[in-house]
């Protein structure tokens, strides 16, 4: 008989990750796991949002790495599966390898590209990216055999980001002088980090390259996504720049940028542009700030069969677990139907008796009976006018007719 195996399975979640700030080389590291079966190792995840070396610009490199000063002295062989998941659970991407870690090393083994950047940023960022949330799992396991155990630990990494919108008022524009720069200070409502904006114009032709230099006074801040607008004398905005280098493989800085209004077209519009000689400038930029979160959330101890369908709801959002759990406990259709019923929510039909006027839906009386169709859809006077007479029907009588009408079922007969 085959021995059956454990099977330990990894998945860590990375929030906000189109705002990673990493350079190529650089990488976000996963929380440290292990567990009862890994004999004292220690491992972590290393994920390089712009590759791991020159030769993988462009690429998304991923590895799994033992820790140098884990309780283990000995050398660990082990098989190891790391895939980047849909939305679903599935996996898109996967390396797979059979590989021996050495414990004085502290070496790792993955894929230099388990995804392209532009794959999951751009052309398949619904698939990589729901909610702006990367989905990423390891599997390790040793031995052979069918799976008996399957031990699960989920992370999760919060990459921060700051939104700040704010207008920088240049007065006097009109008489700036070539690399004159105007500065405004602005107090972020973190105070993590305060901000200042520079405007000038550089006179490298006779038109003037009108530049804005955002400038935080933390360089853990780094700049994302910005966008200028120009209010005009009326108070719209017109825009004119914008930069986001969330998907460059080689992250430019974008904190000095050129506007396409240049200083000679602001000034040939100048009584739309510069009312009191002050260009007025809508200014919002998002910064990445780095880690604000990181944990191991949840440990499990599970037979194979149950830990995969934790899993799945785990990789499919814990909300949309928990809306599942909520449906069983909602109100049937026709329960909600007697609602609007009851409720009289957005009625368009009244029935009449000669004492009492009863209000329903003309859609669902078609639906339900096809007399009432008749009189609703074909050229009858209860078409035109909204009401169905029924002079020769009980109040009671006409109660009820509605009440099976919308819920199948008649009351205190």
């Amino acid at each position: 008989m085959t021995n059956g195996r454990t099977e330990y399975t990894f998945l860590w979640f990375v929030e906000n990750y189109s705002y990673c700030w990493h350079k190529n080389g650089e990488s976000l590291v996963s929380p440290e796991f292990t567990a009862d079966g890994l004999e004292g190792t220690v491992w972590t995840l290393y994920l390089y949002p712009r590759g791991n070396t020159d030769d993988y610009k462009g690429n998304i490199s991923f590895y799994l790495k033992r820790s140098p000063y884990d309780g283990n002295s000995k050398d660990f062989s082990l098989k190891y599966e790391l895939s980047v998941l849909a939305v679903d659970g599935s996996s898109i991407r996967s390396s797979y390898c059979e590989c021996t870690f050495k414990k004085e090393c502290g070496n790792g083994y993955g894929s230099p590209s388990i995804s392209k950047m532009d794959e999951v940023l751009k052309s398949r960022k619904a698939d990589y990216l729901p909610q702006d949330t990367l989905s990423l799992r390891c599997k390790i396991w040793r031995g052979e055999g069918s799976i008996q155990q399957v031990n699960e630990i989920s992370a999760r990494t919060r990459i921060g980001i700051e939104q700040i919108c704010f207008h920088h008022v240049t007065e006097s524009f009109s008489k700036l002088e070539p690399n004159e720069k105007k500065t405004t200070h602005i107090r972020t409502p973190s105070k993590k980090c305060d901000l200042s904006s520079s405007l000038y114009f550089i006179d490298d032709s006779s038109e003037g390259k009108v530049m804005v230099e955002i400038t935080p006074s933390s360089t853990k801040e780094i700049l994302s996504k910005c966008k200028f607008s120009l209010l005009d004398a009326s108070g719209e905005k017109i825009e004119c720049g914008e930069a986001d280098n969330r998907c460059d493989a080689t992250r430019k800085d974008i904190q000095s940028l050129p506007l396409s209004l240049t200083r000679q077209v602001i000034l040939n519009k100048k009584s739309e542009y510069l009312s009191h000689d002050k260009l007025s400038l809508s200014c919002e930029c998002i910064f990445s700030t780095g880690v604000e979160y990181q944990k191991i959330e949840r440990t499990l101890y599970e037979k194979p069969f149950v830990a995969l369908t934790q899993m799945s709801n785990d990789v499919q959002n814990k909300d949309m677990y928990n809306s599942v759990q909520k449906l069983s406990s909602s109100p049937s259709a026709l329960d909600d139907l007697k609602a609007i019923y009851n409720n009289q929510v957005l009625t368009d039909v009244e029935l009449k008796t000669k004492t009492k006027s009863f209000a329903a839906h003309k859609i669902w009386l078609c639906a339900r009976s096809p007399i009432f169709k008749a009189m609703l859809t074909n050229d009858m006077k209860e078409k035109n006018s909204n009401i169905i007479q029924l002079d020769d029907l009980e109040d009671e009588t006409v109660q009820q007719l509605l009440l099976f009408l919308y819920t199948d079922k008649l009351e205190n007969l």
